[in-house]
């Protein structure tokens, strides 16, 4: 409302008056970041330890972007697929004369790079973070347990918690 109001009572901003179509663009984007926006303020926590939270707020984090992308079919490090893929995907949107898709596939694009810079910050996670999870008394080794990790790293981690 505050930006409608000011665009239509000055002349020279009314040629930036949004449209209800990009009003509902800026909805969509809005949607996709908010869970980025609470896991920035969790981890902005300065009161409180956050180690314990990092991985499993990165877990959610990789699974909200996938679930946008949808069908993901590249793992990890396969950056080069990735940026390839990205690119064949803006030229398909910016041929495409609907654009509600093209909003679409514009933000599964950015969730694309989105992933490739949450995996490349994961991948740099250790055993401390693993161990820090762990020892949270509300999230212990049951975290792994309750989010389907395999056993055998689970022993591991277990393993490198002892010999710490």
């Amino acid at each position: 409302k505050a930006i409608d109001s000011v665009t239509l009572n000055d002349r020279d901003l009314k040629k930036y008056l949004l449209t209800e179509n990009q009003w509902a663009e800026l909805e969509k984007i809005k949607d996709f970041l908010f869970l980025f926006k609470e896991v920035t303020t969790i981890m902005s926590g300065f009161t409180y330890p956050t180690l314990s939270a990092t991985i499993p707020l990165y877990n959610i984090l990789i699974d909200h972007v996938e679930n946008v992308i949808g069908d993901v079919n590249v793992i990890g490090d396969e950056n080069e697929e990735v940026i390839e893929d990205v690119d064949n995907d803006e030229s398909e949107a910016n041929s495409s004369n609907n654009n509600e898709n093209e909003w679409s596939q514009i933000i599964k694009n950015a969730a694309k790079i989105c992933r490739l810079k949450l995996l490349e910050y994961y991948n740099k996670t250790n055993y401390s973070y693993l161990i820090s999870t762990i020892l949270d008394l509300k999230l212990k080794l049951q975290y792994y347990k309750d989010n389907e990790w395999e056993d055998e790293l689970i022993n591991d981690i277990q393993q490198k918690l002892v010999f710490y």
